[in-house]
């Protein structure tokens, strides 16, 4: 159940914001007379080619699927929403959030350092913790089940990503050689434990406000393997790339909070086989979506050259495309 309006007029005047036109959605500034509160207002996308691709991801029956789980939180870690619909088989709608205030947005396109880094993973770690294998979750049918954006379909959309692709010839080969280890990836993590996934966890979706962290857009999210997040984070959201001591790191404290958060029966070798599978399915994102997402505008160009580069570093770091996964001796938190 979403929590209730304040009282005031059933007019609102939505005013478009700043950089207010998504990928796939407009987002305004909402007020109403009577009502000191201020609102944000989230719609579809007004582009055919974009409500054609939000039809096929059906991104706003997914983002009101996920906010009915992320009301048992109480407004933490995520924005209040109020009101929300569903339209057009998922593709289209209307969400009405409670406005973050006193909060920073990083850009992705500057990156996040390492203090943000570690603050978002033990974030999303903590609503991991609080969805790990819930009767809730389970029930939640329109969350699709271990879709990993479109990783499923990276076999269809290579030629396409490779055409495109200024990729040296030996990178090339790399993505190549991707779909059956795609395919070995998502078998494996079928197998483990399941948790609200929010699927496009990037600098652009945390507000970091003093003492808090909030994450918005749960236009992607799933039930899976929280590590996806983790690695979609660590992947194309560091200022810097990260070394393999750091991704080690990330993952530790991502997975004390697990922890913390009273998740059992998922030891620290578990989590670091499922985080390098899900660093290999943060490949599939450059290929499923980039040469799309480089048409929509200027900035989705330099993000799609962004994220093809970032995540691929990350994957090279992490020895991903070798047969034998690295292994590291861990502290045993449990």
């Amino acid at each position: 159940m979403s929590p209730r309006l304040p009282r005031g007029s059933p007019r609102f005047l939505a005013t478009p914001l700043s950089g207010s036109t998504g990928f796939l959605s407009r987002v305004f500034l909402a007020t109403r007379k009577d009502d000191s509160h201020r609102y944000i207002l989230k719609v579809g996308s007004d582009l055919p080619a974009r409500r054609a691709w939000g039809r096929t991801l059906r991104i706003f029956s997914r983002e009101l699927a996920a906010y009915r789980l992320l009301a048992l939180l109480g407004g933490k870690l995520s924005p209040r929403l109020y009101a929300g619909t569903a339209t057009e088989g998922g593709a289209n709608g209307l969400l009405l959030f409670e406005e973050i205030r006193r909060a920073r947005n990083p850009d992705q396109l500057q990156g996040l350092g390492w203090t943000d880094l570690t603050a978002a993973a033990r974030g999303i770690a903590r609503i991991h913790a609080r969805f790990w294998n819930s009767p809730s979750l389970l029930r939640a049918r329109d969350l699709p089940l271990h879709h990993y954006m479109l990783a499923h379909e990276v076999r269809r959309h290579l030629p396409k990503f490779l055409r495109w692709t200024k990729l040296s010839p030996k990178d090339q080969s790399l993505f190549r050689n991707l779909p059956p280890k795609v395919e070995a990836a998502l078998a494996r993590l079928k197998k483990g434990p399941l948790t609200l996934t929010h699927g496009d966890f990037r600098s652009d979706n945390i507000f970091f406000g003093k003492g808090f962290v909030k994450f918005i857009d749960w236009a992607f999210a799933s039930r899976g393997s929280g590590t996806f997040d983790l690695a979609r984070l660590a992947g194309a959201s560091p200022k810097k790339n990260l070394s393999l001591i750091q991704h080690v790191d990330l993952l530790n404290l991502w997975h004390a909070e697990l922890l913390r958060h009273g998740v059992r029966n998922y030891p620290l070798h578990q989590a670091w086989q499922d985080y390098q599978d899900s660093v290999l399915l943060t490949l599939t994102i450059p290929v499923t979506n980039a040469p799309t997402l480089a048409k929509f505008s200027a900035r989705g160009r330099r993000m799609a050259k962004l994220i093809t580069k970032r995540f691929l570093c990350a994957a090279k770091e992490l020895g991903v495309f070798v047969n034998a996964a690295r292994e590291f001796t861990f502290t045993n938190h449990t």
